[in-house]
């Protein structure tokens, strides 16, 4: 593994992607060699692609906790655990922090701290005092305590100042939801339209005031087929969209089994979602679900035949309940696994949600697939896919955005 991780003759990305390939053909799929290997390297660059694997697979929170206290222990391989901070229990998180404060210029404490603010805000909340950098305070927004809110509205009314409606917009609590709509007397004309995707953004639509996100956030690991029933790309059972411009056929990205799903889906068809990636991007892809079929509301459709290019075989999101239940405080990065169901999205950009062309009404935020490496091959699209869902119409509608 070490002439892998140190061959200057290949990417990061493919010194992974060999890492992964080499570890999941070993009978455990690796995972023993994987954690041997961040046990004993000295080197944080090469203990990075093995813990980086670690965090691609389902459960084994034996095994990560293990890695991530002795890299606590060793300090310098610190940056290997960033991306297995969002699965630890609350208390390693706790002695991480602790860890930061006592050095936050560490090697590799900085972006320890930053993944704890993403996935874990409220442990970071009695800190805030303590915490200078710009970016971890916009972290930590989300859930945080009614008293930074009215701080914020009391701030707003001194100065009309529209980037404080988009702070109180990344809190995603009642309180917070309550003060921005307080305010729409408040707001000048020119800062409407924004004022209206803050909101949206908030948790309801400003127009009917009707949940706009499902409030229960689910993180999503990609898996084979048989560990769950929300299946990723393989065929699809009808025609899917194609391009009309050069005829790229869409591939089958996500479908969910409503009936897995604690949500209040009651239209009877489990919400499916297409991407095709071509030199015509869609705006937004809307499918409509009918008892013998889809039908593609903006695009032509495909005959029968399915995309092959972006989702590698037929896979699937086994989801598990995320650590963070009120949502991203600065926007997302594409490219890092990072599969969300429920919850608020996890914008590169933030926008308005789309409306569905059937009833003209907002559609509800129902998940988002990363771009990326996963334990079974590249997700091979660019940035980040959304799924919207108007359950009343059976429409899904898909939307990318990339940094």
């Amino acid at each position: 593994m070490l002439d892998i991780a140190t061959d200057p003759s290949l990417t990061v990305d493919e010194r992974l992607e060999k890492i992964i390939e080499q570890l999941r053909s070993l009978p455990d799929r690796g995972v023993a060699k994987a954690l041997q290997f961040i046990l004993t390297t000295d080197s944080a660059a090469a203990a990075t692609y093995p813990a980086n694997y670690l965090a691609l697979l389902p459960d084994l929170l034996k095994e990560k906790c293990q890695a991530v206290e002795h890299i606590r222990k060793k300090k310098n391989l610190m940056i290997a655990a960033v991306n297995l901070i969002k699965e630890m229990p609350t208390d390693v998180i706790d002695r991480l922090i602790t860890d930061y404060f006592e050095n936050p210029s560490a090697e590799g404490m900085y972006s320890i701290i930053f993944e704890i603010a993403t996935h874990f805000p409220s442990r970071l909340h009695k800190f805030a005092k303590r915490i200078e950098d710009k970016s971890i305070l916009q972290a930590i927004r989300p859930g945080g305590p009614d008293t930074w809110v009215d701080e914020m509205v009391e701030s707003y009314l001194r100065g009309a100042d529209p980037a404080i409606l988009k702070e109180l917009s990344k809190f995603h609590t009642d309180k917070a939801l309550e003060a921005l709509l307080n305010l729409n007397s408040r707001i000048p004309d020119k800062d409407h339209e924004d004022f209206y995707m803050y909101i949206e953004n908030s948790g309801v639509f400003p127009e009917t005031r009707k949940a706009s996100v499902h409030f229960k956030t689910y993180r999503g690991i990609v898996v084979q087929r048989d560990r769950s029933s929300h299946h990723m790309g393989g065929s699809f059972p009808f025609g899917v969209p194609k391009c009309p411009i050069c005829e790229k056929t869409a591939n089958h990205i996500l479908t969910l089994n409503a009936t897995e799903l604690n949500f209040d889906l009651e239209s009877g068809h489990n919400p499916s979602f297409f991407w095709f990636q071509c030199p015509h991007p869609a705006e937004f892809l809307f499918v409509h679900f009918k008892d013998d079929g889809i039908e593609c509301l903006m695009d032509p459709m495909t005959d029968g035949d399915v995309g092959t290019d972006l989702i590698p075989g037929d896979l699937a999101l086994l989801l598990v309940e995320h650590p963070n239940q009120f949502g991203r405080g600065l926007e997302a990065i594409p490219g890092f696994a990072n599969h969300q169901v429920g919850g608020y999205p996890p914008w590169v950009r933030l926008e308005r949600f789309p409306r569905c062309p059937l009833c003209q009404k907002g559609m509800r935020f129902l998940a988002s697939i990363d771009s990326g490496i996963t334990p079974l091959g590249y997700l091979a699209f660019e940035g980040i896919l959304y799924g919207f869902w108007c359950d009343t119409c059976a429409v899904s509608a898909t939307r990318c955005q990339n940094d």
